[in-house]
């Protein structure tokens, strides 16, 4: 399957996280006010998202060439997006699939229905973030993610088929 990548322009700044509390605000390349919102961060070995959580630490410590063929350490844009993500679905009820680094610099986090027949990948690169819906049948669709389009994806993904017969 070829690579889907296009030019992409979309949020330029994420403050690092906080371990207690932390109020996140998403600023266009104008930094005009996008969204705000609260994480509280829950110590527990039981959260929905802690192994995504976990494996995020440990890929923040992956450093240059870590695959052996040149790739690049992930970018801390990359990592605090997708750390920020994955808090703001478990306090949603969504779950996290897979997070996986890429040879780029990139963090990607995979979603998956309850089916697990279509899947939604979120891929936060060092100064853009994508999203890639892969439907049950068809062509998979790719566009810029913005945090404000996050409600109509997940609907997306978790939408129920309704059978007549």
């Amino acid at each position: 399957m070829p690579a889907l990548t296009d030019n992409y322009t979309t949020l330029e700044y994420m403050p690092e996280a906080h371990p207690k509390v932390v109020n996140v605000r998403y600023l266009t390349e104008v930094y005009r006010p996008m969204m705000s919102s609260t994480i509280l961060s829950v110590h527990s070995e039981h959260r929905m998202n802690q192994p995504i959580l976990n494996l995020l630490k440990e890929y923040a410590q992956l450093q240059v060439n870590w695959d052996d063929a040149g790739a690049m350490a992930p970018s801390i844009y990359a990592l605090n997006n997708a750390q920020f993500l994955a808090n703001l679905l478990e306090k949603h009820g969504q779950s996290v699939f897979h997070a996986a680094p890429g040879p780029n610099g990139e963090i990607m986090l995979d979603l998956r229905n309850t089916r697990k027949s279509k899947s939604l990948e979120i891929i936060f690169y060092s100064h853009k973030a994508v999203s890639v819906q892969f439907p049950e049948e068809g062509r998979p669709i790719q566009e810029d993610f913005d945090f404000q389009n996050l409600p109509m994806l997940l609907q997306w993904l978790n939408k129920k088929i309704v059978n007549n017969g």
